[in-house]
């Protein structure tokens, strides 16, 4: 799959800064650019949180089969 961007002008800073960081790293820039959108949507998404499901009884072997018989 490609993505194409479109950078506005008085943003073309950014561009270079990725470039430097690229060369810097030895990365290329859609690793970089993958990598940064992966964490921004990571922090987008919600946590997972534990369910108390209350009180459980302990179970046996036998209770598993009962209803087989």
């Amino acid at each position: 799959m490609q993505l194409n961007i479109y950078v506005p002008a008085d943003r073309e800073r950014i561009l270079a800064e990725l470039e430097a960081v690229s060369r810097r790293l030895r990365r290329p820039k859609n690793d970089l650019v993958l990598e940064a959108l992966e964490q921004f949507l990571q922090r987008l998404r919600p946590p997972l949180r534990p369910y108390h499901l209350g009180a459980v009884r302990e179970w046996k072997r036998a209770d598993l089969y009962e209803e087989r018989r």
